[in-house]
C-alpha cells in the first residue's frame, strides 16, 4: 500500500514537470538556475516542491511560480492523505501505536 502511494506522488511530479516544461517553452516564465535547465532538473525541482520541502536551488519565475504553488498544495494533500490512510489501516489491524 504504502508503495502504490509513493509511485502515485512520484507520477504526481512527473506531469508537474511536464507542465513546468510546457509553461516554460510557451513563454510564461522560467527558473532561476546556472545554464540550460534539463529535463532532470525540472522533475528534480517538481519533486522538491510536491514534497514541500522547497529547498531553493531552483527557483520559478513569471506565472511558473503560480504552478509551483499549486503543486506545493497538491503534493500537501497528497501526502496528508496517505498519511491518513495509512493510519487508518494500522487502526483497523489493531496495531497498538500507543
Amino acid at each position: 500500500m504504502l508503495s502504490a502511494a509513493t509511485v502515485g506522488q512520484m507520477l504526481s511530479a512527473a506531469w508537474f514537470a511536464v507542465s513546468f516544461r510546457i509553461s516554460s517553452e510557451a513563454g510564461l516564465g522560467g527558473f532561476e538556475i546556472e545554464g540550460q535547465i534539463s529535463w532532470m532538473d525540472t522533475y528534480y525541482f517538481s519533486l522538491v516542491n510536491l514534497t514541500t520541502l522547497g529547498l531553493g536551488d531552483i527557483v520559478p519565475t513569471g506565472h511558473l511560480k503560480f504552478l509551483a504553488g499549486i503543486e506545493a498544495m497538491t503534493g500537501f494533500l497528497l501526502i496528508s492523505c496517505s498519511a491518513s490512510h495509512i493510519f487508518m489501516i494500522m487502526k483497523m489491524e489493531g496495531y497498538d501505536y500507543e
